[in-house]
C-alpha cells in the first residue's frame, strides 16, 4: 500500500532564479524507511518541509494515503496531514517531563488513553525508569528516542526525520540507528529521512533517493545504489571509485588497464563508455602475469581493510591513478606492486 505519492513536485524560493525542488516524483510503500540524500543544498529539507505542510509547493501534488494533501487546488495545513516529524535538533520542550513530551500530542485523547499510549511508547523506545526526567537530564540518544516516541504516540501514518544522527557522536550513532530503524518497524511505520551521510543510508534505508541540485538521480536499494550507481556523482557519493573509459567488446570492456571479461551486458560492441570500478574489485597480484606493475604512491590503514593510492602503467604504456583496498594483513611492497581485476567482479556502467 502507499503511503505517499509525490507527483511533479516542484518549489523555487522568493529571490532564487533555480528551484529548490524541480519535477520531483515518489512513492513510498507501507512500512518502508527511505531517506533522502545529498549534499547541503540539494533539496532535500525543502521536500520534506513540503511533505510536512510546512512549504507550499508552486506545482505538483502530494497524496498521503489516498488523500491529496497538496496540489494547484487543496492545502492541507501540517497539523491535519496525520504526519509526525522529529526535527534534527529533537524540539523537546525543556520544562516538561520525558512523559509528557510525550504526551503532548495525545491531548485531544482521554487522559486514561494517554497515560497508556505514554507508557507504550516508553516501553517500545528503551525510555523505561526515565519519564520523569527532563531533557537537560538526557543523553543525546535518549533525547533522540523521546523525539521518535512522541512524534510515534499520535500514530501517524508518516514519520520525517531531519538529519536524525547529526547530533550523535559515533559511538552511538550505530546503536541509535538500528535501535529507531526496530521502532519504525516494529510500530509499522513508514519513514523518511533526510541525511547527508551514505552511512546512515546504508545502515538503515530500504530505498535511497539521491538528491542533487533539487532533482532526484537516481532512486533505488543502498546495495544497487552502491554496485549500478546511474553517473559519476551518484558512483563517488557512495564511496571511493575509479572512473574508466572503456569499448565495449562481445566478451568485455576494453579499458587502458586491459581486458575487463563480462557477458552481463546488453550494450552494443564498439560503443565507448564510462565504467565504475570499485577499489575492491581490484587485488594484489602474487606474480606479474595477467597483472599490472604499479607505483605505491600511499598506503592508509582503515581497520577492516587497506586503501593503496598507485600508478599504474596501462597496456597503452600510458600511466594512470587507481585506488585498491585490500585485506587489513595483506603484505604489499611500500614502492610497488603487480595489481589484478578480479573478473568475477562485472564493472558499473555509467549511463549519463
Amino acid at each position: 500500500m502507499k503511503v505517499l505519492q509525490i507527483d511533479h513536485l516542484t518549489k523555487t524560493y522568493q529571490g532564487s532564479c533555480e528551484p529548490a525542488v524541480k519535477d520531483f516524483s515518489l512513492d513510498v510503500n507501507q512500512g518502508e524507511i527511505v531517506a533522502l540524500l545529498g549534499e547541503s543544498g540539494c533539496g532535500k529539507t525543502t521536500l520534506l518541509r513540503l511533505i510536512s505542510g510546512f512549504e507550499i509547493p508552486d506545482s505538483g501534488r502530494i497524496i498521503i494515503r489516498d488523500r491529496i494533501v497538496a496540489d494547484d487546488r487543496i492545502l492541507v495545513p501540517p497539523e491535519k496531514r496525520g504526519v509526525g516529524i522529529v526535527f534534527q535538533d529533537y524540539a523537546l520542550f525543556p520544562h516538561k517531563t520525558v512523559s509528557e513530551n510525550i504526551r503532548f500530542g495525545l491531548f485531544r485523547l482521554p487522559v486514561k488513553e494517554q497515560i497508556e499510549i505514554t507508557a507504550e511508547m516508553i516501553r517500545i523506545t528503551g525510555l523505561s525508569g526515565l519519564g520523569k526526567r527532563y531533557p537537560h537530564q538526557l543523553s543525546g540518544g535518549q533525547k533522540q528516542r523521546v523525539a521518535l516516541a512522541r512524534a510515534l504516540a499520535p500514530k501517524p501514518r508518516l514519520i520525517l526525520l531531519d538529519e536524525p544522527f547529526s547530533n550523535l557522536d559515533s559511538l552511538k550513532k550505530v546503536t541509535i540507528q538500528e535501535e529507531i530503524a526496530a521502532i519504525i518497524k516494529q510500530t509499522d511505520s513508514t519513514g523518511i529521512f533526510v541525511t547527508h551521510d551514505t552511512k546512515d543510508v546504508l545502515a538503515i534505508a530500504d530505498r535511497v533517493v539521491v538528491m542533487k541540485d533539487g532533482v532526484a538521480l537516481q532512486t533505488d536499494t543502498p546495495a544497487n545504489l552502491y554496485k549500478y550507481p546511474v553517473n559519476e556523482y551518484v558512483a563517488r557519493f557512495f564511496g571511493k571509485t575509479n572512473v574508466l573509459p572503456a569499448e565495449v567488446l562481445a566478451e568485455g570492456f576494453l579499458t587502458s588497464l586491459g581486458m575487463i571479461r563480462t557477458t552481463r551486458h546488453t550494450l552494443r560492441e564498439g560503443q565507448r563508455v564510462l565504467l565504475s570500478v570499485r577499489p575492491d574489485n581490484f587485488e594484489v597480484a602474487r606474480d606479474p602475469e595477467n597483472a599490472l606493475s604499479a607505483k605505491v604512491i600511499k598506503t592508509n590503514f582503515l581497520g577492516d581493510y587497506k586503501e593503496i593510492h598507485c600508478r599504474v602503467r596501462c597496456v597503452d604504456s600510458k600511466e594512470m591513478d587507481v585506488t585498491i583496498h585490500v585485506p587489513p594483513h595483506e603484505k604489499c611492497d611500500e614502492r610497488e606492486c603487480f595489481i589484478r581485476y578480479k573478473d568475477h567482479y562485472p564493472p558499473s556502467v555509467l549511463k549519463d
